[in-house]
C-alpha cells in the first residue's frame, strides 16, 4: 500500500511533463516574435557612392542612371589624384585635370588676365535632384575650393549656376540661383569671406553642350566659377 508521501510525488511528476511543454511553446513563440517582429532591421543592399557632376534638375529613374553614366565617364577624363602645393604652403591632393588644378595653374599664371568668358566649371559637385540640397560627396572640391581662396586673399570670385533646358524654364532659373548661392554659402561656411563672392543662376542659358542628349545636359547642369580679381 502506498504512503501519503508517495502518492504526492507521484501526483507532482504528472505535472512535470505538461508544464515543461508549455514552457518549450512560450520560449519557440518568444523566439519567433523576436525574429519576425517589427524591431528587426530590415538587410539592405550597400548604396554606391554618388557620381561626380550635378544631379538633373528634372526626377526621373531613367534620367538619373543616364545622368550617372555620363557622370562616370566625365570622372574618367579628370585623371589621376596628384598633390598640390598652394602659396601658403598648404597641399590638396586633387585630380590632375580637375578644376582645382585649373584655377590654381590660372592663378599662378602671371600674365593670366580677367575675362568675363573665362569660367572655370565645378567637376565632382553633386546636388539632390530637383533640389539645391549639396550631396555629401561635394565636400571635398568645396573644401579644396576654400583652401585655394584662402591661400589667394586678394582673389574674388562669381559663381553661376546653370540648368539643362529639360522642364519650366522659370522653375530651373529659380533652381539655378539657389544651386549658386548655396555654394557660395558652404564656402563661406568654410571661412571664405562673402565680401569676395557673389552668385547668380542663369537657368538654361549659356550651354557649354548639347541638350539633345544625356551627356551634353549633364555637361549644361553646373556650377561654374569666374575670378573677378586677383
Amino acid at each position: 500500500m502506498a504512503s501519503p508521501t508517495d502518492s504526492a510525488a507521484a501526483s507532482g511528476s504528472r505535472w512535470l511533463v505538461p508544464l515543461a511543454i508549455l514552457g518549450a511553446l512560450i520560449l519557440a513563440w518568444l523566439l519567433f516574435r523576436a525574429l519576425s517582429g517589427p524591431g528587426t532591421p530590415a538587410v539592405t543592399a550597400p548604396v554606391a557612392p554618388p557620381a561626380a557632376n550635378t544631379a538633373p534638375n528634372a526626377p526621373g529613374t531613367a534620367a538619373t542612371i543616364a545622368t550617372t553614366a555620363a557622370a562616370n565617364t566625365a570622372w574618367a577624363a579628370l585623371g589621376e589624384m596628384t598633390r598640390v602645393k598652394l602659396s601658403d604652403g598648404t597641399e590638396l591632393t586633387v585630380p590632375a585635370n580637375g578644376v582645382e588644378s585649373k584655377l590654381i595653374a590660372y592663378l599662378n599664371e602671371p600674365n593670366s588676365t580677367l575675362s568675363e568668358d573665362k569660367w572655370f566649371d565645378f567637376d565632382r559637385l553633386l546636388f539632390d535632384t530637383g533640389k539645391a540640397t549639396l550631396q555629401p560627396a561635394s565636400a571635398e572640391q568645396l573644401g579644396n575650393t576654400a583652401a585655394i581662396l584662402r591661400a589667394y586673399p586678394k582673389v574674388k570670385i562669381r559663381l553661376g549656376g546653370y540648368t539643362d533646358n529639360t522642364g519650366n524654364a522659370a522653375a530651373n532659373l529659380k533652381l539655378s540661383d539657389e544651386r549658386a548661392n548655396g555654394v557660395m554659402a558652404e564656402l563661406a561656411r568654410l571661412g571664405t569671406d562673402a565680401t569676395r563672392m557673389s552668385a547668380k543662376g542663369y537657368g538654361e542659358e549659356h550651354p557649354v553642350a548639347d541638350n539633345t542628349t544625356e551627356a551634353g545636359r549633364a555637361q549644361n547642369r553646373r556650377i561654374s566659377l569666374r575670378v573677378t580679381e586677383k
